[in-house]
């Protein structure tokens, strides 16, 4: 297989090998951030599940404390209603 373009056509123009040497170096830059964005994104997709799990287990404690301080709360007005406080 022979390649478009041989080394005495850029013996001749060296900016075209400049050129050609560039687009690889362009592809070569594309394809490292492709990849550290994909990684990126998977990390930020983890966080995000753990702060989910997170928030879910607060939220079920907050429902818990709200249902025992309504407990309390009514739990208080009967004794003052009986004179205890």
């Amino acid at each position: 297989m022979k390649l478009p373009i041989n080394f005495d056509q850029f013996k001749q123009d060296p900016s075209k090998a400049i050129m050609f040497l560039l687009l690889f170096v362009v592809v070569g830059l594309y394809y490292r951030a492709e990849k550290q964005s994909q990684f990126a994104t998977f990390q930020c997709e983890k966080r995000l599940v753990k702060c989910e799990s997170d928030l879910k287990k607060m939220s079920t404690m907050l429902k818990s404390q709200d249902s025992l301080c309504s407990a309390l709360i009514t739990e208080i007005k009967i004794y003052k209603q009986l004179g205890k406080i």
